[in-house]
């Protein structure tokens, strides 16, 4: 059920991405939703329910962008799955580890789709494009994976609610 609820979520997300948050931009760099919304379920979520939130995030961004098709997931699903094998489910109420994860994400994913870019023959800048476009949306990803992260948190713990033990 969380995949099925992540796609109009993920949805919403890559659409602003492409629309709103271009406005908010600082040099380059804007705050991903999609990136953010993939690292908290990562974060939340087991490690199938976050690469298929990174999967699915990655190809809609890529749908609303002039990246080739995959070149986010890729990112997203590296990401996704180091969080997981770092860090594991963290409790929605953990303020510490997400903003870790969403600082170093950032660079990852970032370095990812450089690299594919630059593949790809979209020459850019590896200096640039770090300093203006990498390090702007790290401290906005910073900044707003903890409202996202609880939000989501509330959203996973409404699908997963826990039971109480039986003895």
């Amino acid at each position: 059920m969380g995949n099925y609820i992540g796609i109009p979520i993920l949805i919403l997300a890559a659409i602003l991405n492409a629309t709103v948050m271009p406005e908010l931009r600082v040099g380059g760099g804007a705050p991903d939703l999609v990136f953010l919304l993939v690292v908290s379920w990562a974060l939340l979520a087991d490690v199938r329910g976050a690469l298929a939130w990174a999967f699915a995030g990655g190809v809609l961004q890529d749908w609303f962008s002039i990246a080739p098709l995959g070149t986010s997931s890729l990112g997203l699903v590296t990401v996704a799955f180091v969080a997981d094998s770092l860090f594991g489910q963290v409790h929605r109420s953990n303020l510490l580890i997400p903003p870790l994860v969403a600082a170093g994400g950032t660079v990852i994913y970032h370095l990812g789709v450089l690299t594919v870019l630059w593949m790809t023959d979209m020459r850019i800048a590896p200096g640039q494009g770090l300093l203006y476009v990498t390090l702007p949306t790290l401290i906005y990803n910073v900044i707003f994976i903890v409202p996202i992260f609880r939000a989501l948190g509330v959203v996973h713990h409404w699908l997963h609610p826990h039971r109480a033990r039986v003895e």
